[in-house]
């Protein structure tokens, strides 16, 4: 799971990397080295990967925050990958809130954001730079799921390189079923995994289970206490290396209606402007009904005369934490002034809200929307994004995703002064 895209090494020298990196002559720290009894079990798969033609792989992947040893919230998202090597791969991910996929056929590499939005890169690329150098960002650590799902690609760069240990745990049986060996490997940043594999001549992945807590922590972006693990857990439901694959797989073929960018930055600073081209900009707010984490009841026809931000949010969405509290700040300096905010949470329960709000330290009015009904009469398809209904009950703005607290700041105070005053942002 190393970030580093070097030139594909032959199969052969996979022992070579798996001594990791060299004494570091500062701190002394002797270099990592790989045991023959895992040297024997793990080099056979990735010799198999790295000697492929052809690859075709999903994986579902679960997003888990845990507290103690509790799931108390998971994500599910879906990989589907298929390559031919050298050079011409599909990865696509299927997100509760989004559909990414990546076409390279050798010739030329697309993004398609969506059915009718996409860009093309500057250039194609070949597998084993798929894993770390794609255009787009495929979910949040996708390097180990590519490492062992592109044809071509030598795993050992991105699984045992930058190793403080990996060590063989056992063997036995994979869900009391499948007879497997399981690894265990610990990066010099703190970031674990843990590896299963069929046992046999032609061994296959079967779970990765990566713990990034080390990583949230060192970031320091997010508070986490100390019986908290946010994990991904790839699941391989099918993985082939053999037999034949569609090339037409590789190829984007756009319809007529699609709109074709310049570039993923392009797409997203036109899409940030939503505010602009969002279906309900203007006209009347949908009615709702819920109520806050809190168990107060909550009816928009009784705000009828302010001005409403409802800003929608998950716990599972970086740029939402990162946007919340200049949020909830700007508003409450306007809350006098006929201002309501309402932080609406999408699809997560009660208590896992709860429990993370309180570690937030957040005092924001949560309200409840885990059916997603009241983000879909909003028409909400990505997070964050802000609404601001007017008091005449009209939509005045809508904002996707989050530009930096200083943007935002300026943006939300402009349009609430201006709405407050009798003003309107939309015609």
């Amino acid at each position: 799971m190393v970030v580093d895209a070097d030139e594909p090494k032959d199969p052969s020298t996979a022992e070579v990397a798996a001594t990791a990196s060299e004494t570091d002559q500062e701190t002394k720290k002797p270099a990592f080295e790989l045991s023959e009894e895992v040297r024997l079990a793990i080099l056979p798969l990735f010799k198999s990967i790295a000697e492929a033609d052809v690859s075709r792989v999903t994986v579902e992947l679960s997003a888990e925050s845990l507290t103690g040893a509790q799931i108390v919230d998971s994500q599910t998202s879906t990989y589907q990958i298929g390559s031919i090597a050298p050079d011409q791969f599909t990865v696509y991910l299927k997100e509760p809130q989004q559909r990414l996929r990546v076409y390279c056929n050798g010739k030329e590499m697309i993004v398609a954001m969506s059915a009718d939005a996409f860009f093309r890169a500057e250039e194609p690329i070949q597998t084993q730079m798929a894993v770390t150098s794609l255009p787009v960002a495929m979910g949040p650590y996708p390097e180990p799921v590519l490492a062992l799902s592109l044809a071509g690609v030598d795993p050992a760069v991105f699984l045992l390189g930058a190793m403080k240990s990996v060590e063989l745990v056992e063997r036995g049986k994979f869900r009391g079923e499948t007879p497997a060996i399981h690894f265990k490997g610990v990066q010099d940043d703190g970031v674990s995994w843990n590896l299963w594999i069929t046992q046999g001549e032609q061994p296959k992945p079967l779970r990765l289970l990566v713990d990034l807590t080390p990583m949230l922590r060192a970031a320091g972006q997010v508070q986490v206490p100390d019986d908290y693990t946010y994990q991904l857990r790839f699941d391989f439901m099918s993985w082939r290396m053999s037999g034949e694959v569609d090339k037409g797989l590789f190829t984007f073929n756009p319809p007529k209606e699609a709109v074709e960018y310049k570039s993923l930055e392009d797409y997203f600073e036109t899409i940030s402007k939503v505010g602009e081209k969002h279906p309900l900009l203007g006209m009347a707010a949908p009615a709702f009904k819920t109520e806050t984490l809190t168990g107060d009841k909550i009816n928009s026809e009784s705000l009828a005369g302010k001005v409403i931000v409802l800003d929608f949010w998950a716990t599972w969405c970086p740029p939402c934490i990162a946007s919340m509290p200049v949020i909830s700040d700007v508003c409450s300096k306007y809350a006098d002034k006929g201002v309501v905010f309402f932080a609406v949470n999408t699809g997560e329960s009660a208590k896992t809200i709860a429990d993370f709000a309180k570690k937030q330290g957040w005092t924001a009015t949560i309200i409840l929307d885990v059916d997603e009904k009241i983000a879909d009469s909003f028409r909400i398809d990505a997070l964050p994004q802000t609404i601001i209904v007017g008091p005449d009950k009209t939509i005045q703005a809508a904002h996707i995703g989050f530009d930096g607290e200083e943007v935002l700041r300026d943006l939300l105070s402009q349009e609430l002064e201006l709405l407050i005053g009798g003003g309107k942002l939309t015609n």
